[in-house]
C-alpha cells in the first residue's frame, strides 16, 4: 500500500491500483459475514422492536445496509445496481419504520437478499472499481472508493442492530 502526504490509500485515482478488487471482494464478504451472523437467533417479533433511544428496528437496519451498498453504487458510482422499489421505500435514508404502510419483507427475505449481494455487486463491478466515479459522494474519487465506504456503512449499522438485539432480548 503507497502512502499519499502520509496517508494510506487503498483505492485511489484512475489507473491506481493500490489494493486489488479481490480484496475490496473479499472484505465486502468478510464484513457481510458478520452483520448476517448479528442476526443469528434474531426472531420476527424481535425485528420491530424499537425501544427508546434507537431511531430504527432491527428489520430497517437490514434493509438500509442492502439499499444503501446498491444506491451508492448506481447514483454516485454510475453502474446499473437495481434496488426493488419497495425496498427503497421502506429503507432508504431518511426512511423509518413509523411511516411504513403494508406488507414488509420478512427476516429471511432480507437475509437473502444481504446474502446475494456481494457476489452480484462482484458480477457487475469486476474489472471496474478502480474507474472514475459518476457523481461526488464524499469526493470518493473511485467506483472501488464508493463501495469500500459502503464497508464502514454497513460496520455502523451492525453495530447498531447489536445493540438492538442486546436491548430486545431483555
Amino acid at each position: 500500500m503507497r502512502t499519499i502526504q502520509g496517508k494510506a490509500r487503498m483505492i485511489g485515482k484512475k489507473g491506481e491500483d493500490d489494493m486489488n478488487e479481490e480484496q475490496i471482494f473479499q472484505q465486502i464478504n468478510l464484513v457481510r459475514k458478520a452483520t448476517l451472523k448479528t442476526v443469528d437467533g434474531v426472531n420476527e417479533d424481535q425485528l420491530d422492536k424499537q425501544p427508546e433511544g434507537f431511531s430504527n428496528t432491527i428489520r430497517w437496519n437490514l434493509g438500509h445496509i442492502y439499499v444503501v451498498q446498491n444506491s451508492l453504487i448506481a447514483k454516485y458510482g454510475g453502474k446499473p445496481i437495481e434496488t426493488p422499489s419497495r425496498y427503497l421505500e421502506l429503507f432508504a435514508p431518511g426512511t423509518k419504520p413509523a411511516d411504513w404502510q403494508g406488507d414488509v419483507p420478512s427476516l429471511d427475505e432480507l437475509k437473502q437478499k444481504l446474502e446475494e449481494q456481494p457476489s452480484k455487486l462482484k458480477e457487475e463491478l469486476n474489472g471496474q472499481l478502480n474507474e472514475e466515479a459518476a457523481g461526488d459522494f464524499l469526493s470518493l474519487p473511485t467506483v472501488g472508493a464508493i463501495l469500500n465506504f459502503t464497508l464502514y456503512h454497513e460496520g455502523v449499522h451492525t453495530g447498531t442492530m447489536k445493540a438492538l438485539k442486546a436491548k430486545t432480548a431483555e
